[in-house]
């Protein structure tokens, strides 16, 4: 039987498969999604009703005589309409405003403040993307123009229906100014939406990253429990194989050796303390491992831990473990001839514990398995690799 393995650097061991959860933003509540537009409807409602009352309040009141009564209620429901549907139905409510709302108006602009249900149809069509920067900047400007053209039915003041005649003089500058304030929100809605666009991708990339951290972090962890489960089963497997063949050696020659008893328990004692040692190496990093909160994990956990466990073994596995353990295959009945040369350079820490665990299984299955009365251990440093041969002439 032989066991040949050349370990050229320690192998880390597979990677356990984790279930891909997708990253999925966060899920507007059902109250939340109805919410919304109600909120918006109830703020449009409250303010088309304080809007008209304030206007009937001053029309009979003889220190304010507006000429057109209707442009201020025209302006009113507009407001109220752009208020209403700027986030629930921003494309509509953008050409019902920019469209209809001057086509109703017809007094031509009698207060720059009823450009107002412009403008906020505008920056919200542009914010919410639903129309394009051309388009909205054209659609705009040429609802102000509307504004300004006078002509058709208005209301007077004293609620009388009268007929605006149509002028199209218009003062340039004037003109020039509210058109590029219409254009203004226009740009600042699609400005806003192109924020609003970044940070969305952004938020959702940095999701991404936290589950692809934690899923690593969980996979580095998870890696690392499997690899110290394994370095427990050989240390245990090497050491309590060896017991159990010292003990049973003992048993049989217990009547013509008595003293045989007593070195066994005494080797015994000796080779159970290593264990133990090494035992409680792994044990200490899987429990240090379970008070840290999995919130303070690193992404390289596993290679703190490898050192935990490499500093925590008594003594350090490395090369000469190799030969500690041929001295148990030794003490346990077998005769072993073992090579192993000082290395022509340092052997890395990872390196020297990959030899010294397969050895250790190496010899164990020559224990228990084999039934060969001696086993040819040897060691080769060739320069870039280490060669381990283990033989016996054993099954």
């Amino acid at each position: 039987m032989q066991d040949s393995v050349t370990p050229g650097g320690a192998a880390l061991p597979p990677a356990v498969p984790l279930p891909s959860t997708p990253v999925t933003g966060p899920r507007p509540s059902t109250s939340l999604t109805v919410a919304t537009p109600l909120r918006d409807v109830a703020l449009a409602a409250a303010l088309a009703l304080a809007w008209f009352v304030t206007v009937d309040v001053l029309r009979t009141e003889q220190w304010w005589n507006p000429r057109w009564v209707s442009a201020w209620w025209w302006c009113g429901a507009a407001l109220a309409v752009a208020v209403a549907g700027r986030r629930t139905h921003p494309a509509a409510t953008f050409w019902a405003v920019v469209v209809g709302y001057p086509l109703a108006y017809r007094t031509g602009l009698q207060s720059e403040l009823h450009l107002a249900p412009v403008l906020v149809a505008a920056f919200a069509g542009a914010r919410a993307g639903v129309v394009g920067p051309v388009v909205g900047a054209l659609a705009t400007a040429g609802g102000t123009l509307a504004l300004l053209v006078p002509g058709g039915l208005v209301v007077t003041r004293d609620l009388a229906l009268g007929l605006a005649p149509w002028r199209l003089a218009l003062d340039t500058s004037y003109t020039v100014a509210l058109v590029c304030l219409a254009c203004a929100a226009v740009a600042l809605g699609v400005v806003v939406h192109r924020l609003e666009a970044a940070s969305a991708d952004l938020a959702a990339r940095n999701a991404e990253l936290r589950r692809l951290q934690a899923e690593r972090t969980e996979r580095a962890v998870l890696a690392e429990r499997t690899r110290i489960a394994r370095e427990l089963h050989d240390v245990v497997a090497h050491h309590v194989s060896a017991i159990v063949v010292r003990a049973q050696a003992a048993t049989r020659v217990a009547a013509r050796r008595p003293e045989a008893p007593v070195e066994a328990t005494e080797w015994i004692a000796g080779a159970g303390k290593e264990a133990l040692a090494a035992m409680r190496g792994l044990v200490h990093v899987l429990r240090t491992d379970d008070r840290v909160a999995p919130s303070a994990l690193a992404a390289d956990r596993a290679g703190a831990a490898s050192a935990a466990v490499t500093a925590d073994l008594a003594p350090a596995p490395g090369l000469d473990d190799v030969a500690r353990a041929a001295a148990r295959l030794r003490d346990a009945g077998v005769a072993v001839d073992l090579a192993v040369p000082a290395p022509a350079r340092e052997v890395p820490a990872d390196v020297g514990l990959a030899v010294a665990r397969i050895a250790q299984e190496a010899l164990t299955n020559v224990l228990l398995h084999s039934h060969a009365a001696h086993v040819d251990v040897r060691v080769e440093d060739t320069g870039t690799h280490l060669h381990l041969t283990v033989r016996d002439p054993g099954p």
